[in-house]
Order: structure tokens, then sequence, then C-alpha cells
């Protein structure tokens, strides 16, 4: 997540141009190779056994070396060898940029020195961003936010980064009484308390995020894309749900919706976050009631 982060905060400070940023992330993930590929080139797991992995992901949260563990597949030295020759996100981009001229090492201390300022971090923040680990960075985004809200940021991040873009990113979230967006997808919750989420953006975000998710290398049709986001929210929903129900509290869970073109949520607070899937935004939104509008 941060190396999307930085490279957008080096290209906007004019260190470097957006034009080597492709070069740079084709570079990234030349050496960045998902965990089930190398478990598979390593012959620690089956293809089979990678496959089955990879749909737990989509009813639990939980990482696929932890899911590996469990099922007995992987010893935890082995996910730890893995997660070793997988190598940290920020670390690889800013060697490539290094590799390919773009940056010194001297640009990159300075850089991130004026991030840190700029931003008023901590040097713990800073360390937490650079692991590239969303459970130690989307903390540091949400400090604001109370209740659950917290809990479903984090599972959605974790979700889109699982199974949509693990070089996806986000900013902070902010709040509001009305969102005025286009392409609407939503599913309504209720039980012990009452929840919308809900996805939104243009067209080609919404194409890049159902096609991240569904694995297809071609989704042309703009209510396929939308119908794909509500599978991706329920399978939000669904761990959300699954993990309250760990702590005593019961959610169900109605079926997803979709509205294509304009579409305006009204509430007293909506709880809007930025999601960047492939460098094109999303806003993924909660309500935390069942006080609201859809238009």
């Amino acid at each position: 997540m941060f190396d999307r982060i930085f490279a957008n905060y080096l290209v906007s400070k004019q260190v470097i141009g957006p034009e080597c940023l492709e070069e740079i992330y084709k570079h990234q993930d030349e050496k960045r190779v998902r965990l089930g590929v190398i478990a598979v080139s390593e012959k620690l797991l089956t293809e089979e056994q990678s496959e089955e992995i990879n749909r737990l992901q989509t009813e639990t949260d939980k990482r696929f070396g932890d899911i590996a563990v469990e099922k007995g597949y992987l010893t935890d030295n082995q996910v730890s060898r893995l997660l070793t020759l997988q190598g940290n996100s920020f670390l690889s981009f800013v060697q490539c940029a290094v590799d390919l001229k773009y940056l010194n090492m001297n640009d990159v201390v300075e850089m991130l020195n004026t991030y840190q300022k700029e931003n008023g971090y901590t040097l713990t923040d800073m360390e937490n961003l650079k692991s590239c680990d969303i459970d130690r960075i989307v903390p540091i985004y949400v400090s604001d936010l109370k209740g659950y809200a917290c809990d479903i940021i984090g599972i959605a991040s974790r979700a889109f980064s699982r199974l949509v873009d693990y070089h996806m990113y986000i900013e902070r979230p902010y709040t509001s009484d009305k969102l005025i967006t286009e392409n609407l997808c939503h599913q309504a919750s209720c039980g012990d308390f009452s929840i919308l989420l809900s996805i939104s953006g243009a067209e080609p975000s919404m194409m890049a995020t159902a096609i991240g998710f569904s694995g297809e290398q071609y989704i042309d049709d703009l209510e396929d894309a939308m119908d794909s986001t509500c599978e991706l929210i329920n399978c939000i929903n669904g761990l959300f749900a699954t993990e309250m129900s760990k702590r005593g509290i019961d959610i169900d869970m109605n079926a997803p919706s979709y509205k294509g073109g304009k579409g305006v949520i009204n509430s007293e607070e909506i709880i809007n976050l930025p999601v960047y899937i492939n460098d094109k935004m999303i806003t993924f939104s909660i309500v935390m009631c069942d006080n609201y509008t859809i238009e």
C-alpha cells in the first residue's frame, strides 16, 4: 500500500515524472509475486491447495499464510520463508527506482522526512507505513473514527488487497450527510444494529474493481461490473458479520443491489473511504444506522 502512496507523493512533488512510475511498477511486479504462486513454484503447495486457500479468503478475514497453517498445508517456518521470498512492497519500489536511476537513497531519505513532517507522522507511524502491513497502516488513517466503522474499514481494506488488487491504497476517510456519486452498488444489513455498505465510482474505476475481483481479463459491460462489485460488497459484509458473530452480535444481510448513473445517499453521517484500485478511485461508504435514503 505505502509503495503506491509514496510513489504518488513523489510525483506530486515533481521528484519523478508519472511516466517513470510505469517502468518502476513493471520491474517491481517482476520481483513481487503472490504468496500462493511462490508456494506452488517452491512445491510447498499444489495448485489446487492454493486455489482452495484463495477461495477461503473470500469467506474468512485471514491471511493466506494463516489459512495454509490452519489447514495443515504449511508450517509457520515455511510461511516465514515464503514472506521473505515475497519481499516488502515499499522496499522493492525503492530498490527498483534506485536501480533504474530515477532516485538515489539520499532522495528517498529526504522525501521520507519531508512526507513525515507534512503529515505530522511519528517515527512509529512511518515504520508502520513502510511495513506495508495493512493491519498496521489502517489504524493510522481511521484513528478519528469510533465504533465498528474502524472494524469495517479494516476488513474492507484487507479484502480489497487480498481479493482485488494487492497494490491498492487508501486515503483518509471523511464524513458527510450526502454522497453524490455514480454507479452505486450497496447492501443493507440489519439485526442487532443496522449498516449500509456501498461502493461507487466512475465507470473505469468500477470496471477495474470488477476485473480485479472476478479474475476476468475482460469485463466490457457496466452492469456485469456492478453485479460483480455487489458480490464483493456481499463478501465484505459476510466477513464483518462473521467477525461480529464471534462477539455475540447478530447481523443479517439483505440482498445487494446497484443503480447505474447518478446515485445519492442521504444520512446523518456517511463515512466515505477513498480506495484506489489500479490507481483508479472508488468510494467505499458506510452508514451505521437505518436512517438513510438512496436516490
